[in-house]
């Protein structure tokens, strides 16, 4: 029995281990479908409240009375209770990954103001911007210089910093991952609770100290750091004895930690519009001197909204940007996160799940043509600040550091301007235009022109390292600090001044000086400048060439393309040299948004359809960092690769609009009354003949009377119209696209001597009674002529009539669909009775019957 017992347990604890394998294996294999399955959550509306314990990057738990205690780490904390490896893969964490493209955006901005260098960056491939791999930059350095505007991961994450590139041109690559390891990410920069304590002014801070690992808990405000990684040597072996006391130093504050260990978090699920505004701020120039109280909050926040209503995402924090068209790269439907996909419901003529969310108002758009829709984003009219006379600049989080505690004069650099209302798919060229997609639609953007330094060779630009770059030419620069500064500081000695006011008043003070001193000083120091620039520009221009022997130096700057001109001298090269190397580039910009009242045209069609229209010329100066740069101001037609002449003609329509909708009306009144008219008499008519001929009355009445030279030209202009009118429109629809152009413009002209033609038209083609001597004589014409006309005139009336009553602000865009389509109706009615009708007219001028 005991054998037998001992036997039945072996095979109890075989079957057991085989179920536990088993139960592994499914685990695993299910594992990928229900992620978040061995995580815990609460799932309450409420939120949990987040007393935790803390651990650190070998997650061991943290003793905050230890001796020099290691920093907390996000991953091991949070990832205890959350999906951390599923988490950090969104948008805001998977820069370097070149699969994921979406719409351009704005890129990351190499600035070295030793150099002059404003450099767009980008690992996904954006027209315009630059890889940095290829550019000898490496990973490390991207995190260094920009991790304090990123979540962390990114081009700091642990698998970014293993691809870095070693070696660049020969020399290597900046690396000091061995010292501050990856760029931890950490939720706190967007999940903090505002006024709990948490400072992203202090996650930057850290970042740019090099203290990577320090950051998050320093940023939450539950430790203080001394000491930084960037003092350290590259060579500094941080495993070495006696290094500890170089490292940073993290003291923990006592009062933040209960007795047993834990730390209140003060989070909340939805990130709040603080946390986003810390990297995604854009303000007008103005704003940072004394005139942020002038602009307007956007609409939707105004009414309440938070940031992530719209930009919302799920765990994989893959974030909705909200752009029509948007794919979500999880199987998902995003588009009423959308403007349209929002307010209006629908999206490439396919209805959405539902119309709108938060009770968003539809858009009614009276009497704005649905044409517009297919050429213009809705943040065409709806974003940005209004277009003004000349784009003002713009300055932004990550571009110009705001946040940081510094006077501004609104002028920072790099220069962004905005908006200027564009295609939003665009190609630069080698000219001062660019070639644009036909059917990409105008959205507003902001640009930015690079400036760098590289190699001309066989008519391509090649972008050097900045770091490269400085290292060449600091000495012939002679410029520690800011470019543009120190290359137009000049200060004239007591001898220069001497020769040109005398030495008695060249030893006197500034103040002391005539204003016709002044300026003879204020002229030979602009002149000693020139030659300064030039002079050492040209030096290095030369020491880059030196460094490329056969190659061309070049500067960019401004849209402008800088080459060395004999030993002392530079010159601008010509736009067709600099292929679109000296383009600016371009990124859509979709807030603030504005309301209704304030949106472009809300004051007339002649905010867009005129000669002064700011639409296509407002004036945009790209920013030049030489010392008095001479910039080319250029209008913002030429980005829109707009026909200015058929333009002009298009607003010389425009211009007398609204006589043309009163006139036009009054005709088609006119028209109707004349049609009135004779179908009360077809109703009541009556035929009256002369008592003492019938014979002649009956044989005039029965012939058809011929019409006078007047009615012929009337009827052949007519025709001739609709003729045009016909093959413009039919022959769109043909083509599967709407109107534009010329064709429109054809169009629109012959619609205006249609409406006065059919006047014409109706008092004399219609089968009227005529007033004869003793009564009413009816004339007598063939049934197809007399019907095909009636026909005719009143198909050109609903024809006319839709066309007016469109163009009137009553109708809302659901409603003018539905005029339009009465009016192609309206026009193939017309179109048919006019061919019945020549016929008619044929058969009668010929005798065929």
């Amino acid at each position: 029995m005991v054998l037998n017992f001992q036997n039945t347990s072996s095979r109890l604890r075989l079957w057991l281990d085989i179920a536990i394998v088993l139960g592994m294996f499914l685990v695993t294999a299910v594992a990928p479908a229900y992620g978040q399955s061995r995580y815990a959550a609460s799932d309450n509306l409420s939120g949990y409240v987040h007393w935790i314990e803390m651990y650190d990057a070998d997650n061991n738990r943290i003793d905050p009375a230890a001796e020099n205690p290691p920093p907390y780490s996000p991953a091991t904390t949070c990832g205890r209770c959350h999906d951390f490896n599923t988490i950090a893969h969104g948008w805001h964490f998977n820069s370097v990954d070149e699969t994921l493209h979406g719409r351009p955006g704005q890129p990351w901005v190499w600035s070295d103001p030793r150099t002059g260098t404003h450099l767009p960056l980008s690992y996904r491939g954006w027209a315009g911007t630059h890889d940095p791999d290829q550019l000898g930059i490496s990973r490390w350095q991207m995190a260094a210089k920009f991790g304090g505007f990123l979540p962390g991961g990114g081009p700091g994450s642990s698998d970014a910093l293993k691809e870095l590139v070693k070696s660049f041109n020969g020399s290597e690559v900046i690396d000091r991952s061995h010292l501050t390891g990856s760029l931890p990410v950490d939720c706190m920069l967007c999940h903090h609770r505002p006024g709990s304590g948490y400072s992203p002014f202090v996650w930057t801070e850290q970042i740019e100290e090099q203290n990577f690992a320090f950051a998050p808990a320093a940023a939450l405000g539950i430790a203080t750091v001394s000491g930084t990684m960037k003092r350290l040597k590259d060579d500094f072996d941080p495993a070495a004895e006696e290094s500890a006391k170089q490292l940073p130093q993290l003291s923990y504050l006592d009062d933040r930690f209960r007795p047993d260990g834990k730390v209140f978090f003060d989070l909340v699920r939805k990130p709040d519009n603080n946390a986003c505004y810390y990297c995604h701020s854009n303000v007008s120039n103005d704003s940072v001197t004394g005139g942020r109280w002038l602009h307007d909050e956007d609409v939707h926040l105004r009414a309440g909204f938070q940031c992530a209503d719209c930009h919302r995402n799920a765990l994989d924090h893959h974030t909705v940007r909200g752009y029509d068209g948007e794919q979500s790269p999880v199987d998902a439907s995003i588009a009423s996160l959308s403007c349209q996909g929002c307010h209006v419901g629908e999206q490439a003529g396919k209805p959405l799940d539902f119309t709108g969310r938060l009770g968003a108002p539809q858009p009614q758009h009276k009497g704005l043509p649905p044409l517009h829709f297919e050429k213009m984003t809705c943040t065409a009219c709806h974003s940005g600040p209004a277009v003004t006379a000349g784009i003002s600049h713009q300055l932004n989080s990550i571009l110009h550091r705001l946040g940081s505690h510094v006077k501004r004069t609104g002028q920072e650099l790099p220069g962004i301007v905005a908006p200027v209302i564009m295609p939003a798919a665009w190609e630069t060229t080698a000219t001062e235009s660019a070639t644009v997609q036909s059917e990409s639609p105008y959205t507003p953007h902001r640009l930015m022109w690079p400036a760098y330094w590289g190699t001309l060779k066989d008519g391509a630009v090649q972008v050097l390292n900045p770091d490269q770059v400085y290292e060449l030419v600091r000495k012939d620069l002679k410029v520690r600090r800011d470019f543009t500064e120190e290359l137009a500081e000049v200060k004239l000695s007591l001898s220069e001044r001497a020769k040109l006011i005398g030495e008695e008043r060249a030893r006197v003070k500034p103040d002391d000086w005539t204003e016709g001193e002044k300026q003879k000083l204020a002229e030979l120091e602009a002149t000693m400048r020139t030659a300064q620039v030039a002079e050492r520009m040209s030096l290095g221009l030369a020491a880059i060439e030196a460094a490329f022997p056969g190659t061309q130096a070049i500067y960019i700057s401004g849209g402008q393309g800088f080459v060395r001109e004999g030993d002392i001298g530079f010159k601008e090269l010509d736009a067709m040299q600099l292929g679109n190397a000296a383009e600016p580039y371009a990124w859509p910009l979709a807030h603030n948004v504005r309301p209704a009242q304030q949106s472009l045209g809300a004051t007339g069609c002649t905010e867009c359809h005129s000669d002064q229209a700011l639409f296509f010329n407002a004036e945009i100066t790209p920013v030049g960092l030489l010392p008095n740069q001479p910039t080319h101001v250029v209008t913002s037609h030429l980005f829109q690769a707009a026909d200015m002449q058929r333009l002009g003609l298009w607003n010389e329509m425009f211009a007398g609009r609204s006589t043309f909708k009163i006139v036009g009306l009054l005709a088609l009144a006119v028209t109707c009354l004349i049609t009135l008219a004779g179908a009360v008499s077809l109703s009541s008519r009556r035929v009256v003949t002369h008592a003492t001929n019938d014979a002649t009355n009956d044989a005039t009445n029965a012939m058809p009377q011929r019409r006078g030279w007047f009615s012929s030209l009337i009827y052949v202009a007519f025709m001739a119209v609709l003729t045009l009118l016909s093959v413009t429109s039919f022959g769109s629809l043909l083509q599967s696209k709407p109107m534009s152009g010329y064709v429109l413009m054809a169009h629109v002209a012959g619609a205006g001597a249609f409406t006065f033609l059919l006047v014409a038209l109706a008092g004399l083609y219609l089968p009227t009674f005529s007033h004869a001597d003793q009564g009413f004589r009816f004339e007598h014409r063939w049934w197809l002529a007399r019907w095909s006309a009636w026909l005719l005139v009143v198909g050109s009336l609903a024809a006319a009539g839709t066309m007016f009553l469109s163009m009137l602000p009553v109708l809302n865009t659901e409603s003018l669909k539905q005029v339009a389509l009465l009016h192609r109706y309206a026009g193939i009615v017309t179109v048919v009775a006019a061919v019945l009708n020549l016929f008619a007219m044929a058969c009668t001028r010929f005798k065929w019957r």
